[in-house]
């Protein structure tokens, strides 16, 4: 799978999280205006359970971005590195020529 590729399938999973996440928000004010005291306390910690690992992905989201970032920013640096070193070479035939 070519990086670009797999690069927008994370995108588009960082839009669903946020969907999950907005709708999770909305949800939590509705359950918990409700209450939970009738309520099976194994479904309210499965129901915790997910969203606190929802919360873990969101963080994972803001890793993969940053490491994404400093990917990105070393691969231009070693193009303006390799451009720099072919432009010094160039040169330096160049003066030998003359």
């Amino acid at each position: 799978m070519a990086e670009a590729e797999l690069t927008r399938e994370i995108a588009t999973l960082h839009l669903r999280l946020d969907a999950l996440r907005m709708a999770q928000q909305h949800q939590q004010t509705l359950h918990f205006d409700a209450g939970y005291a009738s309520r099976n306390p194994a479904v309210l910690d499965r129901y915790e359970d997910f969203y606190t690992g929802l919360d873990d992905m969101q963080d994972d989201r803001g890793e993969f971005a940053g490491a994404t970032q400093l990917a990105q920013l070393h691969e231009r640096m070693h193009e303006l590195q390799q451009a720099r070193e072919q432009e010094q070479q160039r040169g330096h035939e160049h003066g030998m020529g003359l």
